[in-house]
């Protein structure tokens, strides 16, 4: 199987994998969370992140040396909306990463964090965004590629 393939192949799955885990983060986010929500959410977190910098490292493959070259993409304006969506939704993702990782001393204690209905209803709002925006990335991926 040739390298452009597998290269492109885990572009799209990881960002279906980072649509996924925000889905599970967001149906699971709620302010009596038990343990086993909690470490969900973290799980799901951390699989969001590996799979984001997936998303970014094949998307810079794809443009250096397994898609259209670079000047396609440069000189396209739809390639930097793309790629304006991707950094917002990784700029709002920052608060929630850091929110669950200070879950961690709590859930290796096996308690659940104790959490207050603002922080979470801000928290809840944040994924929100971040699936909302992922919504627009495909979108302009299809146009840039249509030209």
């Amino acid at each position: 199987m040739p390298t452009a393939i597998i290269i492109e192949y885990f572009h799209y799955l990881s960002f279906m994998l980072c649509f996924a885990a925000l889905a599970i983060e967001a149906f699971t986010l709620k302010v009596e969370l038990n343990l086993q929500d909690a470490w969900k959410i973290v799980i799901a977190d951390a699989v969001y992140g590996i799979a984001a910098i997936t998303v970014l490292v094949t998307g810079i493959l794809r443009i250096i040396y397994f898609g259209q070259g670079t000047s396609y993409y440069l000189h396209n304006p739809f390639f930097y909306v793309k790629v304006a969506f991707f950094l917002l939704v990784g700029l709002v993702s920052i608060y929630p990463t850091v929110s669950f990782l200070n879950w961690l001393k709590d859930l290796q204690r096996n308690q659940p964090p104790q959490l207050e209905l603002g922080k979470v209803k801000l928290l809840q709002w944040l994924i929100k965004a971040e699936l909302f925006s992922f919504l627009f990335i495909p979108l302009f991926a299809v146009i840039m590629a249509k030209g």
